[in-house]
């Protein structure tokens, strides 16, 4: 049974971050590495990127920066890689990645995607003050069918939980950029727990329970966000 789950967000070849956070969960007993995909375009080397993913067998999604390569599309953006650079074995890797995968956890199930469900490119978000609601009906109808225990989504580079009555949603950031994050779920200890990296070392910033909901706003579905809502950060 998959008890202490490691989360990586979006790689974008940020190949030495990558190699620590594995390193990282080696290190802690994982039962199981996840990725939520997006190992392209980025500063560093995406073969050794992938081939890092693979030799530890970690569990990873494609995300959409992943299928944009594998499709010679957008390659105007920056530090974007080309396809003609990634050797046989990336190439291999990056075609067999799945859009969804499913793994047992404890008392149910956890869904590991890039943006929501099949679609890479869609997110969703509760509102706030300052931002926008992004709902999203094929999960509304995912609650209504078979809702799994846990989804663990990337995409939009900001950790965070997101609580529905039935499920818990958990963006997994990003290794990009100045706020590179990983992230532990231990259903044992009834915990999700935030690190952040800086430097060479990976530093622990927060926790959040995963079944004492009573500060956090719970959802029905996604057609009930209403634009008032505190993001959980771990820090």
């Amino acid at each position: 049974m998959n008890n202490r789950i490691g989360i990586i967000g979006d790689v974008h070849a940020e190949t030495e971050r990558l190699e620590l956070a594995i390193e990282f969960f080696s290190r802690t007993e994982m039962d199981l590495i996840v990725c939520t995909g997006d190992i392209a375009d980025g500063r560093g080397d995406i073969n050794k990127s992938c081939e890092l993913l693979r030799a530890h067998s970690v569990l990873c999604v494609r995300g959409n920066h992943d299928r944009w390569l594998l499709n010679d599309q957008v390659r105007d953006i920056p530090e974007a890689h080309d396809k003609k650079d990634l050797s046989q074995d990336a190439l291999l890797y990056l075609e067999r990645l799945a859009v969804q995968e499913r793994v047992d956890v404890p008392d149910g199930e956890m869904l590991l995607c890039h943006g929501v469900l099949d679609r890479d490119m869609d997110k969703i978000w509760p509102g706030t003050d300052r931002t926008r609601i992004e709902r999203s009906e094929a999960l509304d109808d995912l609650f209504l069918d078979s809702p799994p225990r846990i989804i663990v989504n990337g995409h939009m580079h900001y950790r965070t939980i997101i609580d529905f009555e039935d499920c818990i949603l958990i963006n997994a950031g990003t290794l990009k950029g100045n706020y590179p994050v990983i992230t532990v779920l231990d259903f044992g200890a009834d915990v999700v727990i935030g690190y952040s990296i800086k430097d060479d070392a990976v530093e622990q910033v927060g926790t959040a329970s995963l079944s004492n909901r009573l500060e956090r706003k719970v959802w029905a579905n996604t057609q009930d966000f209403d634009g008032v809502w505190q993001p959980v950060t771990f820090s």
